[in-house]
C-alpha cells in the first residue's frame, strides 16, 4: 500500500495517525510519501511507515508537481504496491499520472476529507470542479469522510453512486476515559472555580467560524455576569481573531492557548464545546468533546448533522451569531441538560464512530479493491 499524502494537520493529520498505528501488519505494508517537512515528524509517530519524501506542495505547482506525480508509477511498481492511497484533493491530483496507464498492476483510492472548495470566480470554479472530476473517473473508487462529502462528490463530480464509499472519522474512546483535574488547568489561565468555561478546538482559519463564537461571546454579556473562552489552537487567521477580541472588548473574557497536545485533559475542564464552522466534512474534534461527555453546539454544515443531533446538543445556522448566543445561553442556564446530552454523545460516539470501526471499514475496502470486488 502506498500512500500520498500533501502538507496536513489538525483533523486530516490525526485520521491518518490513527489508520496507520491500527493497520493490521498481516493485511496491509505501508508505504508514505509525504512533503520532504513532515517526514520526520511521521516517521517518529508511525515507525512502522517506510517514507518517501517528496517535493510535495500544499498549492498548485504545476512543475514539482508534475515531478512528483511521474515518480509515484515508477515508485509503486518498484515496491509491487497493489493499492495506491491519496488522501485529499491535491493528493489525489498528483496520483492521476499514475492512473494513465490502463496496464498498471495497483489500484488507486483517493478520500476526500473536505468538501470540494467552491469559488465565486466562475472560470476558477469550473477548473477545480473539472479536475476534481478527474480524480473521480481515474480513481478505481472514493472514500468520503461524511455522507454529505458523499453526496457532493456524486452530484459535482457525476461518479456512480456505487464508485463512491462513506467512511465515518473514528477516535479511541478509551483516550477520553481517564479522570483529569480541571482545577490545574483553570489556575492556568486564571480562571475561578464555578465561572462556566465554553471551550473550541480547530485550526485558525475563516472557514472555522471563531469570528462567529466571538460575536456570540458579546451578546452573552447582556445576560452572563462572568464566563470565559477556550480558543485551542493556531492558524493564519489568529492575529485577526485576536484583534477582533479587542475591538469587541472581550480582551481576558476570550483565551488564546495557541497548539496544544493535551486535548483530552482540556475537554475535561469546559462546561461545553462550541464550533460555529461554515464548512465541515467530519470533525475530529467534536467527536473528541462527545467521546468527554461535554454537549456540543455546532453549525448545521457538512458532516455536523450526521454526528450531532438533538439528543447530544445544538445546531445553529452558519454564520449566524445571535442564534449561537442563544444556544450557548440555554445550555450554560441548564447544567442537567449539559449533563444528559454529555452523556448521549459519549455513547453515540462508542456506538457509531470509534477508530476500530473506521480502521476495520478501511481493510475491508481494501480487501475488495485488491481482489477486484470493486
Amino acid at each position: 500500500m502506498l500512500y500520498v499524502v500533501r502538507p496536513v494537520s489538525g483533523g486530516i493529520k490525526q485520521h491518518l495517525n490513527g489508520l496507520w498505528q491500527n493497520l493490521d501488519d498481516k493485511l496491509v505494508k505501508p508505504f508514505l510519501v509525504c512533503p520532504k517537512s513532515e517526514a520526520t515528524v511521521f516517521q517518529r509517530e508511525n515507525p512502522r511507515l517506510s517514507i518517501f519524501p517528496l517535493d510535495l506542495r500544499g498549492s498548485i505547482s504545476p512543475w514539482q508537481d508534475f515531478k512528483v506525480s511521474r515518480t509515484l508509477p515508477r515508485l509503486a511498481e518498484s515496491l509491487g504496491v497493489e493499492l495506491i492511497h491519496a488522501h485529499g484533493y491535491k493528493a489525489g491530483l498528483i496520483t492521476l499520472h499514475a492512473g494513465i496507464n490502463k496496464n498498471r498492476s495497483y489500484r488507486l483510492l483517493c478520500t476526500f476529507h473536505n468538501p470540494l472548495r467552491r469559488f465565486a470566480n466562475h472560470l476558477k470554479d469550473g477548473i477545480s470542479c473539472s479536475l476534481a472530476s478527474k480524480i473521480g473517473r481515474v480513481s478505481d473508487h472514493l472514500i468520503a469522510i461524511s455522507q454529505s462529502i458523499r453526496d457532493d462528490t456524486i452530484k459535482l463530480l457525476r461518479v456512480p453512486e456505487g464508485k463512491v464509499t462513506c467512511i465515518y472519522n473514528g477516535i479511541d474512546p478509551v483516550t477520553y476515559q481517564i479522570k483529569f483535574d480541571s482545577g490545574e488547568l483553570r489556575r492556568e489561565w486564571g480562571i475561578p472555580n464555578g465561572i462556566p468555561l465554553i471551550g473550541t478546538v480547530a485550526r485558525l482559519i475563516p472557514q472555522k467560524g471563531i469570528q462567529y463564537l466571538i460575536q456570540a461571546a458579546t451578546l452573552l454579556k447582556k445576560k452572563f455576569s462572568d464566563f470565559r473562552v477556550l480558543v485551542v489552537g493556531d492558524g493564519p487567521f489568529r492575529q485577526e481573531l485576536e484583534e477582533l477580541t479587542v475591538s469587541t472588548g472581550m480582551k481576558g473574557k476570550i483565551i488564546f492557548t495557541g497548539f496544544r497536545s493535551d486535548i483530552p485533559r482540556i475537554l475535561a475542564a469546559i462546561d461545553l464545546f462550541v464550533l460555529p464552522t461554515l464548512e465541515e466534512g467530519m470533525s475530529v474534534a467534536i467527536l473528541e468533546a462527545m467521546c468527554s461527555s461535554k454537549p456540543v453546539i455546532a453549525s448545521r454544515s457538512g458532516g455536523v448533522p450526521e454526528v450531532v443531533n438533538e439528543e447530544t446538543g445544538i445546531l445553529v445556522e452558519p454564520g449566524d451569531s445571535g442564534e449561537l448566543a442563544t444556544a450557548i445561553g440555554t445550555l450554560l442556564s441548564d447544567a442537567k441538560a449539559r449533563e444528559r446530552m454529555g452523556n448521549a454523545g459519549r455513547q453515540r460516539i462508542e456506538e457509531c464512530f470509534t477508530l476500530q470501526k473506521m480502521v476495520e471499514s478501511y481493510h475491508q475496502l481494501y480487501y475488495r479493491l485488491v481482489t477486484r470486488v470493486l
